[in-house]
């Protein structure tokens, strides 16, 4: 049985090692993720699909939890993602651009399992260090 502490780790660590399948495992039954400010929701599946379409993105990337509160069924864990654009991203094509993006991933279980994991990217901060926005 994961903690929600676990299942947050697991969340950073699955990306990182090119585990994307093995977090379908983690969701409840109708459990479901988001992207906030991509405008994504998906299901387990989906997101293994999503995972990799960031993985081709970013070759490199990787996460590191710097911040956890957990408190009971719920958790939130800030995240700095670093990686080099070799790959389309959102139909632009690859920059080989260095970022270092922020983040913060909300998971709510239901004491086992994931029944939400919002995932709330500074895509601006993003776009802007890729060079694709004005803003930063």
């Amino acid at each position: 049985m994961a903690t929600t502490s676990e299942l947050s780790d697991r969340f950073v660590d699955l990306f990182n090692n090119d585990r994307f399948e093995e977090a379908e495992r983690d969701f409840a039954p109708n459990g479901y993720g988001e992207e906030i400010g991509m405008g994504r929701r998906f299901t387990p599946q989906e997101g293994t699909v999503n995972a990799g379409a960031w993985r081709q993105a970013f070759p490199d990337a990787r996460g590191t939890i710097t911040t956890k509160i957990v408190e009971g069924n719920r958790g939130a864990a800030e995240i700095v993602w670093r990686g080099t654009n070799r790959g389309a991203l959102m139909g632009q094509p690859s920059t080989g651009k260095a970022v270092t993006v922020r983040a913060v991933v909300i998971i709510e279980t239901d004491g086992n399992k994931m029944t939400r994991v919002s995932h709330y990217i500074d895509v601006a901060g993003m776009m802007a260090q890729l060079g694709v926005s004005g803003a930063r």
